[in-house]
């Protein structure tokens, strides 16, 4: 039943996201509550990852550091949420004041179309014995960087997660 529940959020969360820009999201985040801060931890093996471009695309940017730009987008939620988030580079001791959340980048597709290109992006949080699989995207109509894509994107999976772990 609650497996259920929580596919029901996370399609209506998804279907919600598409239509919303980080800046939107920044606003949604600043609303969220949760029961304690929460320290991601990114999974290197996320490094792995490519950038899989469907469709036709002009030029090309420089592929970004993976690590960096997944902290930056958890720094930009922090700048507008209520409660505590970080990024870390290790697990470290757990705590009982602090979820720990193992994130890791398992696709990245960047889907160029007639007048628009959204990259979406899936992530899987692994935290307390349990796994929460989400999507975030971004879209651009006129220009884009995979750096910045990726960063918005990421920003639009983290907070699909918060969304659905601290409401």
């Amino acid at each position: 039943m609650k497996i259920k529940l929580l596919n029901i959020i996370l399609i209506s969360s998804i279907v919600m996201l598409n239509c919303k820009s980080h800046k939107e999201i920044n606003k949604l985040a600043s609303t969220l509550e949760c029961t304690k801060p929460i320290e991601f931890i990114f999974d290197k093996q996320s490094n792995a990852v490519k950038i899989e471009k469907v469709g036709p695309s002009i030029g090309e940017s420089k592929i970004p550091n993976y690590e960096l730009t997944f902290i930056r987008a958890v720094n930009e939620l922090n700048e507008n949420m209520n409660t505590e988030l970080k990024a870390t580079q290790t697990l470290g001791f757990p705590s009982d004041s602090v979820l720990k959340v193992e994130v890791r980048i398992e696709k990245i597709i960047w889907d160029f179309r007639t007048t628009d290109a959204i990259m979406t992006t899936e992530l899987n949080f692994k935290f307390e014995d349990k796994e929460i699989k989400t999507t975030g995207t971004n879209t651009t109509y006129v220009h884009g960087t995979k750096k910045g894509n990726l960063r918005k994107s990421l920003k639009s999976g983290i907070y699909e997660f918060l969304n659905i772990y601290c409401d």
